[in-house]
């Protein structure tokens, strides 16, 4: 991300950051005094929604108002109601309940919104490049292969960690060099894991000038001594002339490497394909992106329960399909019920019912902790196989 105080472009809008920044600590400030002059903000507070939910920024996510305090008495006083209301369209922002603790603020103008929503859309990206759990996000394929050229904002080594996303789920075992004193080679691909054969080797480079024919040459160069039989050349940048005429002549070379050159915009549309497919599986359930049958973790197979519900008490089930290192992905299941009736009783876990909590035909949830999970605000848990207790009244 390109560091605060300085105007931002995310895809094709040009983002004037310090004013937003601004803009929020406007707001802040104007709602904790008017609160705190009344005598009630005491246990209140102010959060970024998705950092807050640790989830994909939404349309209308600007700016979380979360009070245990005596602000919650706004629903319940007209003298309190009407103040806050106007308050807020003096600031030019509306808000939306979340549950009866969480009011979400957002800008009454569009524009100003998106401005916002493009803001957090890169900061989210960014955020999951730190964690390395980009392969299964289909929102980070998206943005990539509408926008490419936002990847000459990516730090180059985490531009080498997307190559190596995208050569995960094209099929590829991948080798991620060290980062430095790597002899040339930033990524080995291999056929797969039951087939190990190294196939390409790739050279990634995040450049603003052109690559010149000297790069080229030196890594099919490393790749002939490396017996490989195809060399990649990666770059955020394009390729001069002969560059390129010299890929295209490695091609008429029986015995020797072939050697495949790869602009922003050839990422890009590998970026496309990606999110297709995953949209595809998350989707519609089909279409299985290669990484997943090699997901090895224990928790494969195992049903998840997660408990919620203001004024009632809802039981949503799920089972683990696939047991990654910080995440895993969830196949949403129905219930049956085994006492009471459909407003009230015990119900257990049933993947001959559809779910009914979600149209999602698959989830990506983060892992808080070994064995609980984290995706659409709702926190899941191994089921231990007992009745769950519900009450929809």
């Amino acid at each position: 991300m390109t560091s605060k105080g300085k105007k931002v472009r995310v895809g094709a809008r040009s983002i004037d950051e310090p004013s937003l920044l601004t803009e929020l600590s406007d707001v802040q400030k104007r709602i904790e005094t008017w609160a705190t002059e009344r005598e009630l903000w005491h246990d209140s507070g102010f959060r970024t929604p998705f950092i807050f939910h640790d989830e994909p920024p939404q349309s209308h996510d600007t700016l979380l108002l979360i009070t245990e305090g005596p602000l919650m008495r706004i629903y319940e006083s007209d003298e309190i109601e009407g103040p806050f209301h106007k308050l807020l369209e003096e600031l030019g922002y509306w808000y939306e309940m979340e549950n009866h603790y969480t009011f979400s603020l957002y800008p009454v103008d569009d524009v100003r919104r998106e401005d916002f929503l493009s803001l957090y859309r890169w900061q989210w990206l960014q955020k999951l490049s730190e964690k390395r759990t980009v392969e299964l996000h289909t929102e980070v394929f998206e943005h990539f292969a509408k926008y490419p050229d936002d990847m000459n904002d990516l730090h180059w080594r985490k531009f080498e960690e997307l190559l190596d996303a995208i050569f995960k789920n094209q099929g590829y075992r991948t080798e991620l060099g060290p980062g430095s004193n790597d002899g040339g080679i930033d990524l080995r691909l291999y056929e797969n894991t039951a087939r190990p054969e190294l196939v390409t080797i790739v050279q990634a480079k995040r450049y603003s000038n052109p690559i010149k024919f000297d790069s080229v040459a030196s890594l099919f160069g490393v790749t002939t001594m490396e017996g490989a039989p195809k060399a990649l050349f990666a770059t955020t940048s394009r390729f001069q002339p002969k560059a390129q005429k010299f890929a295209l002549m490695s091609e008429s070379k029986v015995d020797l490497p072939t050697l495949e050159l790869a602009d922003g915009t050839r990422i890009g549309e590998w970026c496309g394909e990606i999110s297709k497919n995953l949209n595809r599986y998350f989707t519609d359930g089909v279409n299985a992106p290669p990484m997943v049958s090699e997901a090895k973790g224990e928790l494969t197979g195992k049903i998840v329960v997660a408990r919620g519900g203001y004024n009632c008490t809802n039981n949503f089930f799920a089972k683990i399909e696939a047991d990654f290192p910080h995440e895993v992905i969830l196949r949403p299941i129905g219930d049956e019920i085994v006492s009471g009736d459909w407003t009230a009783g015990h119900h257990v876990a049933s993947e001959a019912k559809p779910a009914t909590w979600t149209q999602e035909s698959r989830l990506l949830a983060e892992k808080t902790s070994p064995t609980d999970f984290k995706v659409l605000r709702k926190h899941f848990s191994i089921w231990d196989g007992t009745p769950q207790y519900f009450n929809s009244n």
